[in-house]
């Protein structure tokens, strides 16, 4: 880790905290990686009381996707918002993002729609991102069982779940019916090159490195070649002009800042509403540390509101 870091007090306990997480008894790595993410849970803070939460499953040709859904009041025809977690699309759950999506409902008063979608390597790409889809379809199409309003609904995601919600949003413009009034990407995955320079200037972390990004993506892409695909490598697309109104978020000292920021300038020269934040001082993942770090609940309350102004 760059030893000239200007981390914060909040930060460096953050850190501390996640060096003091139980490594897994567990043989195998992928396995014992979810175990270890699932240690992040209590970052978050206390989770928040909201109206009604229910899981359920999606039913779909490859087997259930199970969903939750989270109702901020009993309002009729709320907007959605389909949030897809982070975890390098080989970690993460409806738990690991429980407590953040929670306090996104509240704040936004939106019915948010956090989706588990299939990781990899079991579900290597695109498995995991045609659950996202699938999911996005049948919420459109359900929108009166849920008692949701199908005219507003919005993607988000965090890190590897930015990328889906992207390609998912892309996916959607093409589908006749399926409309995403907006979309909001924390500190989100855009390109599996692995290039920028952030990437070399935090090579060693804090947090993420590049050799766990390397192997991250070996295990979603085995093929190489569907690396240049913009369903996995959303900067890699051809044509941006009819993306929605997007808020990037971005963290100064996040190894993936710099392809965030590359595909906000696509973006923005596509001639797309977009807005870029950058948190200084932050470290990939600091959305999820809000009951650690004040700028984790700072960005929830951002995304709440570009939310709340969108839909």
């Amino acid at each position: 880790m760059n030893d000239q870091l200007m981390l914060s007090p909040e930060v460096l306990a953050a850190l501390e905290f996640i060096q003091a997480i139980p490594v897994p008894d567990e043989e195998d790595a992928v396995l014992a990686g979810r175990k270890f993410y699932e240690g992040f849970i209590p970052m978050a803070g206390e989770p928040e009381a909201l109206f009604h939460i229910e899981d359920r499953d999606v039913p779909s040709a490859t087997g259930d996707i199970r969903i939750r859904i989270y109702r901020p009041s009993d309002g009729p025809s709320l907007p959605a918002v389909l949030y897809f977690h982070g975890g390098w699309f080989n970690a993460g759950s409806l738990e690991t993002h429980d407590r953040p999506v929670r306090a996104l409902a509240k704040e936004s008063n939106a019915v948010f729609i956090a989706v588990d979608y299939r990781l990899a390597p079991e579900f290597p790409f695109p498995h995991g991102l045609n659950d996202c889809r699938h999911v996005l379809k049948w919420v459109n199409e359900h929108a009166g069982e849920l008692k949701i309003d199908g005219a507003r609904i919005a993607v988000a995601g965090d890190s590897a779940g930015g990328a889906l919600a992207a390609a998912a949003a892309s996916h959607a413009l093409k589908t006749a019916g399926v409309r995403i009034r907006c979309q909001a990407l924390i500190y989100p995955v855009t390109d599996a090159s692995l290039s920028s320079p952030s990437w070399e200037e935090f090579a060693d972390g804090p947090n993420l490195t590049l050799e766990g990004a390397r192997l991250a993506w070996d295990l979603y892409t085995p093929s190489p070649a569907d690396r240049n695909h913009p369903d996995a490598s959303p900067v890699m697309a051809e044509e941006f002009t009819r993306v929605p109104p997007t808020l990037i978020i971005t963290a100064q000292y996040d190894p993936l800042r710099d392809e965030a920021v590359l595909y906000a300038q696509k973006l923005q020269a596509a001639g797309v509403d977009i807005k870029l934040t950058e948190y200084t001082g932050m470290i990939h993942g600091f959305f999820q540390m809000g009951g650690m770090i004040s700028s984790g609940k700072q960005a929830i309350a951002e995304v709440a509101g570009f939310l709340r102004l969108h839909l």
